[in-house]
């Protein structure tokens, strides 16, 4: 089995990168060519769906409400390669723009997501991702 390369982890980086590009522009059609035709989402208010359709569908209802003014701003992202054809993504990123229930300005703060891409017929696809709240570290 071949080993990543460089250019593996860049198309990753890059795919990362379109993905909040896709979120901060609200193209659905570029998050869903992204996205492996059976991927999951969970977001960060634990609503889950199985397939990039279903996951944009979902998320204009968020881009009317809470999200309608939000963006995101990539902080970190590392990659660890478990196969060379899977890797594990964990990407920080810092959102602003979000509104509370009473439509309130919140305070931009971090998010951290987990990403499983795999490549299939030369290409990283997402797979599944989880985004959660970041919080403080426990001391």
């Amino acid at each position: 089995m071949p080993t990543p390369t460089a250019g593996d982890e860049a198309a990753i980086r890059q795919s990362v990168l379109a993905m909040t590009t896709a979120f901060n522009t609200r193209d659905d059609a570029a998050l869903i060519a992204l996205s492996a035709p059976d991927a999951d989402f969970v977001t960060v208010v634990g609503r889950w769906t199985r397939s990039p359709h279903a996951y944009v569908e979902s998320r204009r209802t968020r881009f009317s409400g809470p999200l309608k003014n939000a963006s995101l701003r990539p902080l970190e992202t590392h990659i660890r390669f478990v196969r060379p054809d899977i890797a594990v993504v964990h990407v920080t990123h810092e959102i602003s723009g979000m509104l509370d229930e009473a439509g309130q300005l919140l305070p931009p703060h971090p998010e951290f997501s987990t990403r499983l891409y795999v490549k299939q017929r030369g290409r990283w696809l997402l797979s599944a991702f989880h985004n959660s709240a970041r919080v403080a570290p426990v001391r």
